[in-house]
């Protein structure tokens, strides 16, 4: 049984959305000093490296801790796109949306570096975030910071959010391919809260 942690890892001065806090990782206590554990402290957003967008990061109720979990265990399908800037709705061609609740979408960000933020990242184009919300997909994932661009106007968001789509972004699948899995995916029970910080994993079926 195969597992791939396509997670991003979180450390001290790591990429962010423009505009989001510093990520801060710090040593508050140390062994190495004489303190009796090794104890960090962490300053960061709620969107930070491998996250969930809960309904309420547009202002809707749903918060992180009150997603279920079987919305972010189970199977999930794998897309893979050549796309340039948007996902399009070509890019679905093929898949059975009805039978896929959980979704997401390999594209060229998966091979490039996560040093520093990337404007130019492959995001979703609104009429794909329609089609999926309208299918009834539960969990839509994309190696991007977001799932819309970053010049955009968040349309991909609340056609997903609003439609109680969860949103698992900045996940890496550089080495994942096309196909079927088993997605585990959870975030911090952060209470109230509208994203949080997720550990992701998918098993090859």
């Amino acid at each position: 049984m195969k597992y791939h942690d396509i997670s991003v890892p979180i450390y001290d001065g790591m990429a962010t959305w423009p505009g989001d806090p510093p990520v801060g990782v710090s040593t508050h206590k140390s062994v190495e000093q004489g303190d009796g554990a090794n104890v960090l402290k962490m300053s960061f957003s709620s969107h930070i490296g491998t996250h969930l967008d809960a309904p309420n990061h547009i202002g809707l109720a749903l918060t992180v801790d009150q997603i279920p979990p079987d919305t972010l265990i189970g199977p999930a399908r794998v897309v893979e796109s050549d796309a340039a800037d948007l996902v399009r709705l070509s890019d679905l061609e093929g898949i059975d949306l009805k039978r896929w609740t959980r979704i997401l979408f390999k594209t060229r960000n998966s091979g490039r570096t996560r040093d520093r933020f990337r404007p130019d990242f492959v995001a979703l184009e609104p009429a794909v975030a329609r089609r999926l919300q309208s299918a009834g997909v539960r969990l839509v994932g994309i190696d991007a910071m977001s799932v819309d661009p970053v010049d955009g106007k968040g349309e991909a968001h609340r056609l997903l959010l609003s439609g109680g789509v969860i949103l698992l972004e900045n996940i890496n699948l550089s080495k994942v391919p096309a196909g079927e899995y088993e997605l585990i995916c959870l975030p911090l029970r952060l209470k109230g809260a509208d994203g949080s910080p997720a550990r992701a994993v998918l098993r090859e079926i």
